[in-house]
C-alpha cells in the first residue's frame, strides 16, 4: 500500500512500476487469505480429531474399569452438562445440591477435553503473536519513530481497564444466574403443578411471582448493559485513541515532522494489525495454565485403575466447588434424560432449513424492541460509521493540505486545527457510542421483558390437554434457553449485523465517490456477495440438522451402555465386538460431520476472499489509471477501505448466520401465541351475584371427545344433584372420575351437552369465575413454594385471624404454631415438615377460606394417615354441611355416609340411588364383595 501511495505521490517515470506494485499488493492479499484459511481449516480438523480421540479413550477406560462415570466425559459439543441441569428435577437419587455437583462433574471433564484440544490453535499463537507484534512495532518505528511507543503505551494501559470491567461483568452474570435459577424453579413448579393451578384459578398468582423474579433479573441485566456499553466504547474508540496519540505525538515532537499520506495510512493499517495480537497475548498465559491442569487431570484418569470421582477429580472444580457424587446417580441422570426435546429440535431444524420466515420473526422482535428505539439505535450506528469515515477522510485531507502550506507558521496552524478537529470527531464518536449502547440496552430490555411477559401469559392460557401432550421440559426451554438467546444474543448479533451492513455500504460509497467507475463493478460484486451468503445460510441450516442428529447418536451410544442396577456390577464382556465397532463408527460419523462443517466454512471464506481479490484488483487498476488526477491522500483512503473489506465481508457473513439462528428462538417463543387457547378467564356473563348459592348440579347428555386418549369418553351423562346433597361417585377407573371433574372445572374443552350449576350453563362463564367457585380436595395434596399463608390465601385478601380460624377448624392450629415462622413458614421441598395427612388438612383449610357451595373430594392416597383422614371427613361433615359435596372414589367403603351414590361404568351412569339400594341391585359393588374379590386375587 505504501509503495502505491508513493508511486502516485512521486509520479514515477516508468509505468511498469505501478503495475508491479499493483500485482504485488494483490498477490499479498491472495497469499494472506489462502494461508489463513489453510491454517484455520487444518487447526479445526486437528482439534476435532483430538476431541474424538479423548472421548474414545475415556470410553475404553470406562469399559476396562467396569465403571461408567466416564459417560460425563462427552466432548463439549454434546452439552451434557446442560442436559443434566435441565433434568435435575427428575432425579430421585440425589438432592438438589447433588444435581449441581453432577453438572459440575460433567462440565469439568468436558472442559478438560475442550481445553486440551484447544492447544492445537493456542500453541502456534505463542510464536505468531510475538512475531506479529514485533514486526508491526518495527515498521511503525520506521514510520513514526519514538511516537509509535506512545500509541503502544495507550493500548497497554487500556488492557487492564478492560479486564477489570470484564471481571465485573462476569460477577454480574453470576448474580444474574442466581436470580435466573429462582425464576426457573418457579417455572418448573408451575409446569409440574399446572393442573392444580388451573383448578384453583391461581394462574395470576404464579404469573405475579414469576414476573417479580423476572423484574429482578432485568435489573441485573440493565446494569450489565451499561458495563457492556463501556466495553463497546473501548472497542470502538480504542483504535482512535491509539491513532490520535501516535500521530499527535509524531507531529508535536518536532515542528519539522510533517505527515504524508504514505505515513498516515501505513501507520493506521499497522496499528490495526498490531491491536489483535497485542490484546490476545495476555490471555495466552491463563489459557495455557488451564490447559496444563486439564492435561494433567486427564492423564491421572488414564493412569488410574478405576474412574472413581475421588481419583478423577482433584477435589474441586474450576469454581472451587467440592465434588462428590456416585457414578450411578450421574448414569441415572442420563438414562432419565428424555429424547423428546432433542427429537423436536431435529424436527424444527429439518422443517425449516431455509431462510423463509426470518423476516417475519425479525419484525416481531423489532416490534417488541420498540420502533422508536430501533430508529435511535440505527441513527446512532449510522452516525458512528459516518464519523469513522470522517476521521479517516480528515487525515487524507490533512496530508493533501500539507503539500500546499508554505512556511513553518502555516504548517503549525494547519496541524493544530486538524488535530483539534480530529479530537472533536473522536469525542463525537464516544458520545455516539454511548448513545447507541444506551438505546440498544433500553430496547433489548423492553424486548426481553415484553417477550417473556407475553410468553408467560400465552403458556398460562393454554388448555390442560396441551400440557398433557407436551413434555414440560420443552416448555421450560422456551423460558430458559430461548429467552437467554433473545435477551443476550439477539441484540448483540443484530447490532453486529447492522453495523457490518453500514460499514459495507459506507466503504462502497466512499470508494465509488473516489473512483466513480467503480460503480459499474460494485453492483455485480454485491449481487455475487449476496448469492454466496444465501447459499452459505441454506447449507448451514442443513449442516446444523446433521450435526444435531450426530450429537444424538453419540448421546444414545453412551445411554445404551450397561450400568449398575441394584448394586450389581457390570462386566465388560457385556459389550460385544459389534458394540465397540458401533461406538467407533458413531464417533467417526460425528467426526466426518464436523469435518464437513469446517470444509463448508472454508468454502464460503474462499469465495468471499475471491470477491475481495477482484475488488482489490479493480480498485488498484482504477487508481493507477487516474494517477494524474487523484491525490495521494485520497488514494491511501481508498486502499485503506478496500483492504478492510475482508473483515467487513466475514463479519457480515457471521452476523447474518448468527441472526438467522437467533431468529429460530424468537420463532419458537412466538409459536406459543399462535396455539389454541382455552376459554377466556373472565367473560361479561359472570352469573348472578353470589353464584352459586344452592349448589345444584345437573348434567344433560354430557359427552366428551378425547382424541388424545388421556381420558375416557363420557357417553350421554345425565343426572341431577340436589342442593346440599352429599353424593359419592363410584367408578372402577379413576380416569372416569377425573373426566367428571374436568367437565365441572372445564379443564376438558371437548364436551358436548349441557352442564348447569344453579341453573347457569357453565359454558357461558369465564374459566376463573367458574373455578374460583368450585373447591377441590385433590387426591395428591399440592402445596406450592412460598409461605404457608400464601398456600391458603395467595392474594392476602383475608385477615390473619380468619386464616387462623380455618386452621383451628381443621385441627392444624397447634401444628402451625410450632413451625418456624408460623404462617410465614416456607413450604419449599413439598413441605417436608408436614405429614401427608396434614397436607390434606391444609387443602381442606384452603377450601374453607375460598368459601363455595360445591366441593369435590378425591379419594386419598394410602400414605395418608387414617387418623388424619378421619379428621378430614369430620371437617367436611361439620363445616361443609350446607355445601354440595361430591366424593370421587373407587372404593365402596367410602360411600356409606353419602346421601346417594352415582355409579359410572364405561362412561355411562349405571345407577344413581341411595347406597343401600345401589348395593342391593348391584351385589358385586358391595364392600364385602370387593373385599372377597381382593382376597381371591391374593396368592
Amino acid at each position: 500500500m505504501q509503495w502505491i501511495i508513493l508511486f502516485i505521490e512521486n509520479q514515477a517515470v516508468y509505468d511498469w512500476q505501478g503495475r508491479t506494485y499493483m500485482l504485488v499488493l494483490v498477490g499479498i492479499v491472495v497469499c494472506q487469505s489462502l494461508v489463513e484459511q489453510l491454517c484455520e481449516k487444518h487447526s479445526g480438523m486437528t482439534e476435532a480429531k483430538v476431541q474424538v480421540a479423548l472421548t474414545g479413550m475415556l470410553y475404553r477406560k470406562s469399559l476396562h474399569s467396569l465403571q461408567f462415570i466416564s459417560i460425563c466425559s462427552l466432548p463439549p459439543f454434546l452439552h451434557i452438562q446442560n442436559n443434566i441441569n435441565n433434568n435435575k428435577q427428575q432425579l430421585s437419587c440425589v438432592s438438589s445440591h447433588s444435581h449441581h455437583q453432577g453438572a459440575g462433574v460433567a462440565a469439568h471433564l468436558a472442559g478438560d477435553i475442550e481445553r486440551v484440544a484447544g492447544l492445537v490453535g493456542t500453541l502456534p499463537q505463542l510464536l505468531s503473536c510475538p512475531l506479529r507484534v514485533a514486526l508491526c512495532l518495527g515498521l511503525l518505528w520506521r514510520e513514526l519513530g519514538p511516537a509509535a511507543l506512545v500509541g503502544l503505551t495507550v493500548l497497554l494501559l487500556l488492557i487492564p481497564l478492560n479486564s477489570a470491567v470484564e471481571r465485573r461483568a462476569s460477577q454480574l452474570k453470576r448474580s444474574q444466574m442466581t436470580v435466573r435459577e429462582d425464576r426457573e424453579a418457579l417455572l418448573t413448579e408451575m409446569l409440574a403443578e399446572i393442573k392444580m393451578l388451573k383448578q384453583l384459578a391461581w394462574e395470576a398468582w404464579f404469573q405475579y411471582r414469576v414476573t417479580a423474579a423476572r423484574e429482578r433479573e432485568l435489573e441485573t441485566l440493565s446494569i450489565l448493559g451499561y458495563l457492556t456499553a463501556f466495553l463497546m466504547l473501548s472497542r470502538v474508540c480504542e483504535p482512535f485513541l491509539v491513532c490520535l496519540s501516535s500521530l499527535g505525538a509524531f507531529v508535536l515532537m518536532h515542528d519539522g515532522n510533517v505527515l504524508t499520506a504514505a505515513q498516515v495510512f501505513t501507520s493506521i493499517w499497522l496499528l490495526r494489525l498490531l491491536r489483535p495480537p497485542l490484546l490476545h497475548l495476555p490471555n495466552l498465559s491463563p489459557i495455557l495454565t488451564q490447559a496444563k491442569h486439564s492435561l494433567c487431570h486427564l492423564e491421572s484418569i488414564f493412569r488410574t485403575e478405576t474412574t472413581d470421582l475421588d481419583c478423577c477429580h482433584p477435589g474441586t472444580t474450576s469454581d472451587g466447588a467440592e465434588l462428590s457424587l456416585s457414578s450411578s446417580c450421574l448414569t441415572e441422570a442420563l438414562y432419565r434424560n428424555s429424547q423428546d426435546d432433542q427429537l423436536s429440535e431435529i424436527k424444527v431444524e429439518m422443517d425449516r432449513p431455509s431462510t423463509s420466515g426470518s423476516g417475519a420473526d425479525m419484525r416481531g422482535y423489532l416490534r417488541a424492541f420498540g420502533w422508536g428505539w430501533v430508529g435511535l439505535t440505527l441513527a446512532a450506528q449510522l452516525g458512528l460509521v459516518l464519523v469513522s469515515v470522517g476521521q479517516d477522510a480528515l487525515l487524507g485531507l490533512w496530508t493533501s493540505d500539507a503539500k500546499e502550506v508554505q512556511g513553518l507558521e502555516g504548517w503549525t496552524e494547519l496541524r493544530d486545527s486538524r488535530l483539534s478537529l480530529y479530537a472533536v470527531l473522536g469525542l463525537l464518536q464516544a458520545i455516539l457510542v454511548c448513545g447507541a449502547a444506551h438505546f440498544l440496552t433500553q430496547g433489548s430490555l423492553r424486548a426481553a421483558g415484553g417477550v417473556h411477559s407475553g410468553l408467560l401469559s400465552d403458556v398460562l392460557h393454554l388448555p390442560l390437554r396441551f400440557f398433557q401432550n407436551t413434555p414440560p421440559q420443552r416448555v421450560l426451554q422456551a423460558f430458559t434457553r430461548d429467552m437467554y438467546v433473545i435477551e443476550h444474543q439477539v441484540p448483540e448479533h443484530l447490532h453486529d449485523w447492522a453495523h457490518s451492513q453500514l460499514d459495507m455500504c459506507a466503504a462502497v460509497l466512499l470508494i465509488s465517490l473516489i473512483t466513480p467507475v467503480f460503480i459499474l463493478a460494485a453492483g455485480p460484486l454485491l449481487i455475487l456477495l449476496v448469492r454466496v451468503q444465501s447459499q452459505y445460510t441454506f447449507v448451514l441450516r442443513r449442516m446444523k440438522c446433521l450435526e444435531i442428529a450426530s450429537h444424538l447418536s453419540v448421546k444414545a451410544l453412551f445411554r445404551e451402555m450397561p450400568h449398575e442396577e441394584n448394586g450389581d456390577a457390570v462386566n465388560s464382556a457385556d459389550f460385544s465386538y459389534q458394540d465397540r465397532s458401533d461406538h467407533h463408527q458413531t464417533l467417526h460419523d460425528h467426526l466426518v460431520c464436523h469435518f464437513n462443517k469446517i470444509i463448508m466454512a472454508s468454502w464460503v471464506s474462499l469465495r468471499l476472499d475471491a470477491i475481495l481479490w477482484v475488488l482489490v484488483f479493480l480498485v488498484t487498476v482504477i487508481l493507477m489509471d487516474s494517477a494524474d488526477t487523484v491525490d495521494s491522500g485520497i488514494v491511501g483512503l481508498a486502499l485503506l477501505y478496500t483492504l478492510s473489506m475482508r473483515r467487513v465481508f466475514h463479519q457480515c457473513r457471521k452476523a447474518s448466520a448468527d441472526v438467522h439462528d437467533c431468529m429460530l428462538s424468537v420463532r419458537k417463543v412466538a409459536e406459543y401465541s399462535n396455539l389454541e387457547k382455552e376459554t377466556p378467564w373472565v367473560l361479561p356473563c359472570r352469573g348472578p351475584p353470589g353464584w352459586p348459592q344452592r349448589g345444584e348440579i345437573e348434567f344433560r347428555n354430557v359427552e366428551t371427545k378425547c382424541p388424545d386418549g388421556h381420558l375416557p369418553v363420557l357417553r350421554g351423562l345425565s343426572f341431577h344433584i340436589q342442593r346440599g346433597e352429599k353424593v359419592a361417585v363410584l367408578s372402577r377407573e379413576r380416569a372416569e372420575t377425573e373426566a367428571l371433574v374436568s367437565c365441572l372445572l372445564r379443564t376438558l374443552e371437548d364436551v358436548s351437552g349441557t352442564l348447569l350449576i344453579d341453573g347457569v350453563d357453565v359454558a357461558c362463564l369465564g374459566l376463573q369465575d367458574l373455578r374460583r367457585r368450585i373447591n377441590v380436595i385433590p387426591q395428591v395434596p399440592v402445596l406450592f413454594s412460598g409461605s404457608l399463608r400464601a398456600n391458603l390465601d395467595p392474594a392476602r385478601m383475608l385477615p390473619d385471624a380468619q386464616v387462623w380460624l380455618a386452621l383451628d377448624l381443621c385441627h392444624l392450629k397447634e401444628t402451625v404454631q410450632v413451625l418456624p415462622g408460623q404462617l410465614l413458614h416456607p413450604m419449599q421441598d413439598g413441605a417436608a415438615s408436614l405429614s401427608e395427612g396434614e397436607k390434606r388438612l391444609l387443602c381442606v383449610a384452603r377450601a374453607l377460606l375460598r368459601g363455595s357451595s360445591v366441593l369435590l373430594v378425591e379419594e386419598p392416597l394410602a400414605s395418608v394417615e387414617p387418623e388424619a383422614e378421619c379428621l378430614v371427613q369430620q371437617v367436611i361433615h361439620t363445616e361443609f354441611s350446607e355445601c354440595t359435596v361430591l366424593t370421587l372414589t373407587q372404593s365402596p367403603h367410602a360411600v356409606m355416609d353419602a346421601h346417594r351414590v352415582l355409579v359410572l361404568d364405561m362412561g355411562r351412569v349405571v345407577d344413581f340411588d341411595t347406597a343401600s339400594n345401589v348395593f342391593q341391585r348391584n351385589a358385586a359393588l358391595t364392600p364385602r364383595a370387593q373385599t372377597d374379590a381382593l382376597r381371591g386375587t391374593q396368592p
